[in-house]
């Protein structure tokens, strides 16, 4: 989704600044060699739940472009233990996950609003959230899943974590509590709820999936670029503190 992102960022003329593990970075830049689209004008190898590695970012975008018109968090972390079942789950990919998808969220956007502050930018920020962050997984749809058909790890089954929707519900507080907090600075804080996106996963999750989703299909990842840039332009400049929702509509049942 991040890719994405760049893409239809990239096309609107922003000029971007990537921050992700390194390996994420590789991922990207093939991605982008291979659909001819022009990479990031800068890419930072970091951790963004680590806060020097934050703190790092941000010093290199004040010292290479003196301001910063937006930021979307948009980070899915899976640590190892990742999938495993609630009883055994244990607090080391607990605290993993939470830190990757939820800490990491305030602190770039901490640091990010200090900046914009600074150089007195109405900015915007955004949250990439879930729809497992205002609803609770529909369990019945990974009954089928098998631990050898599992593309992100296999030896697990495919399944909705509680570590991923406790992380991804609490970006839409986050999101409110800084919309709130940065307001009078005419900095605007949203989120994004995409629905589920289809990555290869297995037949068995697919087929159970689209069977929830009123228009019958899982996302692709470009359904989401419409709406980073909506969010991310003057086009939302009276909307903060609210989430928009696209997940074909599978929280209208």
């Amino acid at each position: 989704m991040g890719q994405a992102f760049v893409r239809i960022l990239n096309a609107a003329g922003a000029i971007l600044v990537v921050a992700d593990l390194e390996d994420g970075l590789r991922a990207g830049a093939q991605a982008f060699k291979a659909s001819s689209t022009a990479s990031p004008a800068m890419q930072i190898a970091a951790n963004v739940s680590h806060q020097s590695d934050v703190d790092r970012i941000f010093a290199e975008i004040n010292r290479n472009y003196g301001r910063l018109d937006f930021l979307v968090n948009n980070v899915l972390a899976k640590p190892k233990g990742y999938y495993a079942d609630t009883e055994s789950y244990s607090r080391e990919t607990w605290d993993e996950t939470i830190a990757g998808n939820l800490t990491s969220a305030f602190l770039c956007t901490r640091e990010a609003a200090r900046l914009m502050v600074e150089k007195h930018t109405r900015g915007s920020i955004v949250m990439t959230s879930s729809i497992y962050g205002i609803s609770g997984p529909d369990q019945r749809i990974y009954e089928k899943c098998s631990p050898r058909d599992n593309p992100y790890d296999p030896g697990a089954s495919l399944n909705a974590p509680a570590s991923y929707s406790a992380s991804k519900a609490g970006l839409i507080g986050l999101s409110k509590y800084f919309a709130t907090l940065l307001g009078p600075a005419r900095i605007r804080v949203n989120t994004l709820i995409p629905g589920g996106v289809f990555d290869n996963q297995e037949d068995a999750f697919h087929a159970e999936y689209v069977k929830r989703v009123p228009l019958g299909r899982m996302g692709v990842f470009t359904d989401y670029s419409g709406a980073i840039l909506f969010l991310v332009s003057d086009a939302s400049r009276y909307m903060t503190g609210s989430s928009l929702i696209v997940d074909g509509g599978w929280t209208a049942w």
